[in-house]
């Protein structure tokens, strides 16, 4: 690599070797590859994917750093590529999602259009099964503070981020297995910090139960979604009957690189900020007993889908 990058492209892989040569033509394939670094964390990685991943190292002299990893959460691999990330912007991304060929040049555009925002997101399609572009698209709402501290309304998949934003909020909390994105972004929100929406379709977010973030299942994702509504005080969307189930995670507490901080440094007030919503239990008491009547008529998913058509956000 001649020059800086001005863009580290960080990516966690698992039992990923399918992927790679269709993630590396994507990778190479983006306008703005001359000026990007990749960060790729291999988990456990077998010898096909090592194969792959030297080769691709090789013909890419100086712009490709792999490190081998014992299997580990996502975030613990995210903050070891953030770590290695050499330029002032840092794109997270899958491999078993695809990108829009300009998607990382729009982003970074968009940023530098922005010099407040320190995470930009946009719309993506939802689909399948890898390759395909026909899905779902998820229709992303413009950013807002107080809605984003309270709901993960952009999704976790193709952010671009300012290196930097790590001082000021820390690191993935390495403590959950699929909700360190959500984690991260209620973070961003509850600091009062800002995003911003990047116009267009970013990619297509592969949803096949295949990937490191999607593979432990569902279960997984709502507990862990639950124990960061309790640190964050959402409490009117807490679903009581997974209260018990999120006691396994320390709500107050990050974890990095096997250590414990208190969130209270990377969210100055966080302890009283949280108390002061106690009474959102009470709202969250009449929520469950609509989800359940909505629930017993077969009606929640229509909700849900109302919600998302009409609304574009939860409530």
């Amino acid at each position: 690599m001649t020059a800086a990058p001005s863009l580290s492209v960080v990516t966690s892989v698992y039992q990923g070797e399918k992927y790679l040569p269709a993630f590396f033509d994507n990778l190479t394939s983006q306008t703005i590859f001359p000026e990007i670094q990749l960060v790729l964390v291999l988990n456990e990685p077998n010898a096909q994917e090592k194969r792959l991943a030297s080769d691709f190292q090789a013909r890419n002299v100086d712009k490709v750093q792999v490190l081998n990893v014992k299997r580990e959460s996502l975030g613990a691999s995210w903050n070891r590529g953030w770590q290695a990330a050499k330029a002032p912007c840092i794109a997270i991304w899958n491999i078993d999602d695809r990108r829009e060929i300009d998607s990382l040049q729009r982003q970074m555009t968009s940023l530098e259009e922005n010099p407040g925002s320190v995470l930009c997101y946009g719309d993506y399609v939802r689909v399948n099964e890898y390759g395909k572009e026909q899905g779902t698209r998820r229709s992303t709402p413009n950013y807002s503070a107080r809605h984003f501290a309270r709901s993960f309304a952009q999704g976790g998949a193709f952010w671009l981020l300012r290196r930097n934003l790590q001082d000021t909020i820390g690191p993935f909390d390495e403590q959950f297995r699929v909700g360190a994105d959500m984690d991260f972004s209620f973070r961003v929100a509850a600091n009062g910090l800002t995003m911003n929406r990047c116009e267009g379709i970013l990619g297509y977010f592969t949803d096949a139960s295949e990937g490191l973030s999607t593979r432990d299942g569902a279960q997984q994702s709502v507990v862990e979604r639950t124990a960061i509504q309790l640190r964050y005080g959402v409490y009117d969307k807490v679903r009581p009957e997974l209260v018990n189930a999120a006691g396994q995670y320390r709500i107050g507490s990050i974890m990095h690189n096997g250590l414990w901080v208190d969130l209270d440094k990377f969210l100055p007030g966080y302890s009283k900020r949280v108390q002061s919503k106690s009474y959102l239990w009470k709202i969250g008491t009449l929520r469950a007993w609509a989800r359940s009547i909505l629930n017993r008529t077969g009606l929640l998913r229509v909700a849900h889908l109302l919600q998302e058509k009409l609304l574009k956000r939860e409530i």
